[in-house]
């Protein structure tokens, strides 16, 4: 497994998918929107193989709040480590 980092907002469709999916999983329709995602200026949208397996953002740059929503069958890889210290890193340069 090799993922691959983006510091893009995937397309409306993919983010929905990947929305759907973790969703079904868990049983909660959580507080994601494609409109939210578009207006946070860090994105960063993990791949596999071309298909979206997780996605993160800088809410909030002063606290350094971040999200971080990752396929079930994908968490527990330190996908989310990699994408939160991107972030944090990505913050940090541009503040």
């Amino acid at each position: 497994m090799k993922i691959a980092l983006h510091n893009e907002l995937p397309g409306e469709a993919q983010f929905q998918q990947l929305i759907d999916s973790v969703s079904a999983h868990s049983g909660q329709s959580g507080e994601f929107s494609y409109e939210s995602y578009s207006h946070s200026d860090r994105v960063i949208a993990a791949y596999d193989q071309g298909r979206l397996v997780g996605l993160g953002r800088l809410v909030d740059a002063d606290q350094s709040r971040i999200e971080i929503t990752v396929l079930p069958g994908y968490q527990g890889r330190e996908i989310e480590g990699y994408m939160r210290k991107l972030l944090t890193a990505h913050s940090f340069c541009h503040s």
